[in-house]
């Protein structure tokens, strides 16, 4: 019987280059072309082309004769990492969202606006409790509040003050309890 799965179309050039990327990223101080195409198994000829390519795209940087990582490349680590703390505090607030059976939401403050990063607002396949048995969950609910590092002077009283009512208004929309 024949089988039903394909294998993946893959391209020879994109796996030699994210190879060359993976030897480059191992040396902190550089490598010369010769030793990454000895590193990888490429030919120098194929070697040199794929790295005069990602050092043209900016993933690379030739500096005497070495090749180090360059800023394109530096902005794919650094993206990987906001998406990975991006996931971490969404299923932290799915699961402050389940155990107090409200929708909750993650914001910071910056430069006299405030951002919302994250909404978790659909409550899982598990019910909220009853408004009777709610009565463990105030205290987990008590806890909850949302810091805003103001100036603490006088002068930033009105902010703190529009501040906080944008916050009430914004939470009072997402029916969460807020403590400022």
């Amino acid at each position: 019987m024949a089988s039903t799965t394909t294998a993946p179309t893959l391209i020879g050039s994109v796996q030699r280059a994210l190879r060359l990327l993976e030897a480059v990223g191992a040396h902190a101080d550089g490598a010369p072309a010769k030793q990454l195409a000895r590193e990888t198994g490429l030919p120098l000829a194929t070697a040199y082309h794929l790295l005069r390519t990602l050092t043209h795209e900016g993933y690379l940087v030739r500096d005497k004769g070495l090749f180090t990582l360059g800023e394109a490349a530096r902005r794919l680590a650094a993206a990987g990492s906001l998406q990975n703390r991006r996931s971490k505090i969404e299923d932290s607030l799915a699961r402050w969202r389940d155990v107090i059976g409200a929708p909750v939401c993650f914001a910071v403050y910056r430069d006299g606006e405030i951002e919302l990063v994250a909404v978790s607002d659909h409550l899982a396949t598990t019910a909220a409790p009853p408004p009777g048995d709610r009565a463990e969950h105030r205290q987990v609910e008590s806890t909850m509040a949302i810091s805003l590092p103001l100036m603490r002077d006088a002068g930033a009283a009105p902010e703190l003050e529009r501040l906080r009512g944008e916050m009430r208004e914004l939470l009072r929309l997402l029916a969460v309890s807020i403590s400022i």
